[in-house]
């Protein structure tokens, strides 16, 4: 690395972008290469050819690009599947970046509204409701959990009780070919079973057997 204060001479794009760090640029002090830069704090700073970099200017420098790296691996983890706040904090420290960073990182991820746990404990429920595999409350509160969601925001994003006896049924329909007679004590408990390990209460596995034999009756 050049002696500082360094004037700028040149500033190349570098010819190849890594989703995981953004595009990069390289910067040359008195014609020799010194080190890289996230593009946009480039553009930010309005580096340019000529420019005077003192030893402080340099630290600080360093020190937002560090943040950008970090911003552009988060960026690349949350291209995959929405993340929770947790989520995205463990990957960045699981890369060794300073907390000081995350701590930076998930402010300006939620900051510009890529990260929001509410948000994304809704659409993990919905994946899980509609799936072909409903799930129950009791699983998606452990699920998320697992996520580092907080309860409360768990609590606030779970069915209400019909929406919850409606997954049940949805859940235990296609069971009915394995026990069509739910009046039948063997059958019915075992499709009870089978529901409470899909994580409905019991409450809402008696609602829905209850829904699915009101049908029966219709039907006959």
């Amino acid at each position: 690395m050049q002696p500082f204060p360094g004037k700028i001479t040149r500033i190349e794009a570098q010819s190849k972008v890594r989703r995981h760090l953004g595009q990069r640029a390289n910067v040359f002090i008195d014609d020799k290469f010194s080190f890289a830069l996230d593009v946009n704090l480039v553009l930010e700073r309005g580096l340019r050819s000529g420019t005077v970099l003192s030893a402080t200017d340099l630290n600080e420098l360093l020190r937002k690009d560090g943040d950008a790296r970090a911003f552009a691996r988060a960026l690349h983890y949350l291209s995959y599947r929405p993340r929770s706040r947790e989520e995205v904090r463990a990957r960045l420290k699981r890369d060794e970046w300073p907390d000081e960073v995350i701590v930076r990182v998930l402010a300006r991820l939620e900051e510009k509204q890529l990260t929001n746990d509410s948000d994304f404990a809704a659409q993990w429920i919905d994946h899980r409701t509609l799936s072909s595999r409903p799930r129950g409350a009791y699983l998606l509160r452990q699920e998320l959990r697992h996520k580092g969601v907080d309860r409360e925001t768990i609590e606030a994003a779970l069915p209400d009780a019909d929406a919850e006896i409606e997954h049940a049924v949805a859940a235990a329909r296609p069971k009915l070919r394995q026990f069509p007679d739910l009046k039948d004590r063997a059958q019915r408990d075992k499709m009870i079973a089978f529901l409470q390990r899909r994580g409905f209460s019991f409450s809402t596995i008696k609602a829905a057997l209850q829904v699915l034999q009101d049908e029966e009756s219709e039907e006959s």
